[in-house]
């Protein structure tokens, strides 16, 4: 047994890494009334845990700790994102003034969980690990989302709070109808018990397949488990509304590619009812955000969109599907977490949300608006950036798997994102500003506004390299 865990433990040393960063995170918080300590243990953490997964032995597929974790090159990828999106969203805390320095050690340390979380997600093998690591996620996301110190943020949180346990409940009900059914919870034990079910025991399965999908549903913010979005987002700290809009999102879908791979048999009846899913799930984030004239209302529902484009990728399954899913993932990695970075910037200085805190940007931050006009053509799909490229392979997936309807949907439901991204940008360069003087962004603001900026043109005009590495994490025909 000993040597078992040894092993397991040397492919598992940045999640241990990352435990052991979050309680010495929040230990700092308690020591020290400022900020500092808290921040350099956090970026060690995240610097030990990269350094360790860039070391850790990432064999084809074995699965570790009796099998309730499985590390393969779909896993690494999903890992590599989560990391990543936590770095860049410290950085995004660094330069917001919303959370006192108070709280400041509790919010990093639970940073570190959600990121802990979220890789657990994406190598679950089993439905405990499963629940757990979905757990994980929500409880750090409850608390993160009630930080700021007002009614909104509480209302927020709470609202937060009343949907996950229900959506925990649902999908819980269903774990347990799978396994009176099968006797198993082991993802490759589940193939294998599901593949013999005929009859009321194949409409048992349906069920449960079901009502677990409602749960991660709710996690990935496909409608119609949409409804907490816009309130959660609206009310959390920026940094952490650009967490959820991303982290969760990616994780969720790497746990819904391993459920269905173990759940195959269900497959053929449940593709139809989630091609429907995933246009209404595009369709309606479009059309919602066409008249919001909250910043952070208005990327809520952007973000159900752009999960209507990912579903895309997994629908159609297939091998293209994936590496459109993955490659679209960072991008929107990089756009999206770039988009929030510009909002901080402007409530930072404006204390505002509402859409008109960007009147006459270019005039008072002109690179700032520069940069926030590539995000939001980015996340229309306009090329060279890297959300085209992105939207390009997950239509081209669709189309190359016979469901032409849902690239269709897609290039319809991208024009009328442009709509309201155009309009930001014409707030930011057509209309004169409220205010006099020049908006600067704090210095981690500017880092994380550099990155994702690069990173969303340069990757966009030379994608082969992230091309390559995400054939490579697609290898596995997961499906």
């Amino acid at each position: 047994m000993s040597t078992i865990l040894l092993e397991s433990l040397a492919a598992w040393w940045p999640e241990v890494v990352l435990s052991l960063g979050a309680l010495l995170v929040v230990l700092a918080g308690v020591w020290s009334k400022r900020s500092g300590p808290a921040l350099a243990v956090t970026w060690a953490a995240l610097l030990a845990s990269a350094i360790a997964l860039w070391q850790a032995p990432v064999p084809p597929a074995t699965a570790t700790f009796f099998g309730l974790i499985i590390c393969d090159p779909f896993s690494l990828a999903f890992r590599w994102l989560a990391l990543g999106v936590t770095a860049i969203v410290i950085l995004l805390v660094m330069g917001s003034s919303e959370v006192s320095e108070r709280v400041r050690g509790e919010y990093l340390g639970l940073l570190l969980l959600v990121a802990v979380g979220l890789m657990l997600m994406a190598e679950a093998n089993h439905l405990l690990m499963a629940y757990v690591a979905m757990e994980l996620v929500s409880l750090s996301g409850y608390v993160l989302v009630g930080l700021l110190d007002d009614s909104r943020s509480a209302e927020a949180s709470l609202k937060y709070l009343l949907f996950g346990a229900l959506a925990s409940g649902v999908m819980l009900f269903g774990m347990s109808l799978l396994f009176g059914l099968t006797g198993e919870l082991a993802f490759p034990e589940l193939l294998r018990a599901t593949s013999s079910l005929a009859g009321p025991q194949a409409a048992a399965l349906l069920v449960a397949v079901m009502l677990m999908l409602a749960g991660l549903a709710f996690k990935i913010s496909m409608v119609p488990f949409h409804l907490w979005t816009p309130d959660a987002y609206e009310g959390a700290p920026v940094a952490v509304t650009a967490l959820l809009s991303v982290g969760p999102k990616a994780a969720g879908l790497a746990l819904l590619w391993r459920l269905m791979a173990a759940l195959l048999p269900a497959w053929t009846t449940v593709a139809p009812l989630l091609a429907v899913l995933t246009v209404m799930t595009m369709t309606l984030g479009n059309l919602v955000s066409l008249v919001q004239t909250n910043i952070k209302r208005l990327l809520a529902y952007s973000t159900i969109a752009q999960v209507g484009y990912l579903l895309i990728g997994f629908v159609v399954n297939t091998k293209l599907g994936l590496e459109a899913l993955l490659l679209y993932l960072v991008a929107y990695l990089f756009m999206n977490l770039g988009a929030f970075a510009c909002v901080a910037a402007v409530v930072n200085e404006t204390g505002s949300e509402a859409l008109e805190a960007f009147r006459g940007l270019s005039k008072r931050a002109p690179v700032l608006a520069l940069l926030c006009t590539l995000f939001l053509l980015s996340l229309a799909g306009i090329p060279p950036l890297l959300g085209f490229f992105g939207k390009f392979l997950l239509f081209g997936s669709a189309l190359q798997a016979g469901q032409a309807e849902l690239a269709v949907a897609g290039v319809l439901n991208s024009a009328i994102a442009l709509y309201y991204y155009v309009n930001i940008i014409r707030l930011m360069y057509l209309v004169a500003p409220e205010r006099a003087g020049a908006l600067t962004a704090p210095r981690p603001l500017r880092v994380a506004l550099v990155i994702c900026g690069v990173a969303t043109l340069f990757l966009g005009l030379f994608p082969s390299t992230l091309l390559s590495l995400v054939e490579h994490a697609a290898s596995l025909n997961l499906l």
